[in-house]
């Protein structure tokens, strides 16, 4: 695709090897960023464990979109705003 000086392009599809889901198909612990506003939350096993109280909620209007950084919800943050960034996702963390 061309780009003719004094014109921007934008993408019109992300590519991404990451796994994207909404906020409430979060099944297993690890880090996820929110897509919408770029921050990062980390997701242990105890918030997922079955007959428990969830730790952690989040209320919003529109629905959460959220990818999938890590397994590891301990991973440093230095890499995941590098598999955030290889990924073409915008940080806030």
């Amino acid at each position: 695709m061309a780009v003719i000086k004094g014109q921007t392009s934008t993408p019109q599809h992300r590519s991404s090897r990451l796994s994207e889901m909404g906020w409430n198909s979060i099944a297993e612990p690890g880090c996820y960023l929110l897509i919408e506003s770029g921050d990062l939350v980390r997701i242990p096993q105890e918030c997922l464990a079955p007959g428990h109280s969830p730790l952690v909620t989040f209320t919003s209007i529109k629905e959460a979109r959220v990818a999938q950084l890590s397994d590891n919800p301990a991973e440093p943050i230095s890499v995941l705003r590098s598999v955030a960034a290889d990924n073409d996702y915008f940080v806030n963390f």
